[in-house]
């Protein structure tokens, strides 16, 4: 029986993809299957540059499902092509710029089966790094049921590539929410936490390769949260006054920082308005925005 399903999902140039791949097949557990989807638009030079990739561990004997979707769907729609054919009592997502230690599978799935049922999962401690240099590792991570961080997207779970899980669960919740284009693991989570709780380990077991310096669009961000918090709202009120005004605090200050952050002032101080109606600012907040505030002096 297969132990684990990894599935990786991959868009765009695939630059680190080959080490991707490798960190997988160089796990110590041997029991598992690797799945690709790719999400690319058939048509399109980084299609041509991941079946390159692809085909060439294929052909030297390796064990992979590959599934391409005509067109770009985006990533919870890949993830759910994935996980549709995973025949694993596990899955473990990956995405397609990221690595595995090679004792991640085996841990993790050491853990899962010594849990109970009420651990749907677990997840480890990260390592961050950015043009193959390390530039922070997290592995104060801690065990239990974190819905209201998770509804406030304050959970530290690190990356998607950390989410190890039973695939009983991921058929129960229906897998990813196809609607999120960002916020997917965190919207996925929050129905995960409704019922189960996570197990942790305090190792460094993932490398996650923040290579993408860009600014994401401000009023992307906000349809986004709009959604989340759409989709959610009654669960959040449901919880204590104070959750509730953790929840929103927090949505409306990442707003208001992503918009400082690309000049965008009336949409940032309009958030932050609406972040100080929930609770003050903390002292983390208030230098960021005087920082932010003071590079963009300088810019000008």
């Amino acid at each position: 029986m297969i132990k684990v399903s990894v599935i990786i999902t991959t868009y765009g140039n695939p630059v680190f993809l080959e080490k991707c791949i490798e960190s997988v097949f160089n796990q110590s557990l041997k029991d598992i299957e690797l799945i690709i989807v790719d999400d690319n638009d058939s048509d399109t030079e980084a299609r041509f540059l991941t079946e390159k990739i692809v085909d060439n561990f294929i052909k030297s004997k390796r064990n992979i499902s590959y599934l391409k979707h005509k067109f770009n769907k985006n990533g919870a729609a890949a993830r759910n092509t994935g996980i549709a054919v995973a025949s694993g009592k596990y899955i473990s997502f990956l995405d397609s710029d990221d690595e595995y230690h090679v004792d991640r599978l085996y841990k993790c799935y050491e853990v899962m089966e010594m849990s109970d049922e009420t651990v749907a999962g677990v997840y480890t401690g990260c390592e961050f790094k950015r043009n193959e240099k390390t530039y922070h590792i997290l592995k104060n991570v801690l065990e239990g049921n974190f819905l209201k961080e998770t509804l406030a997207c304050t959970f530290k779970f690190s990356t998607g590539s950390n989410i190890f899980v039973r695939k009983s669960v991921v058929n129960e919740l229906n897998g990813f929410d196809v609607q999120f284009l960002r916020h997917q693991d965190y919207e996925f989570l929050v129905r995960l936490f409704q019922k189960y709780s996570l197990k942790a380990i305090p190792e460094v077991l993932v490398i996650k390769k923040n290579e993408n310096s860009n600014l994401p669009d401000v009023y992307k961000i906000i349809d986004i949260k709009e959604l989340y918090l759409l989709k959610y709202g009654s669960i959040i009120k449901s919880l204590k006054y104070e959750d509730q005004n953790y929840i929103y605090h927090s949505h409306y200050v990442f707003i208001a920082e992503n918009a400082l952050k690309t000049k965008q002032t009336r949409i940032s101080n309009n958030y932050y308005s609406k972040a100080k109606q929930f609770g003050s600012l903390s002292m983390r907040s208030k230098f960021k925005r005087i920082v932010f505030k003071t590079l963009n002096f300088i810019k000008r």
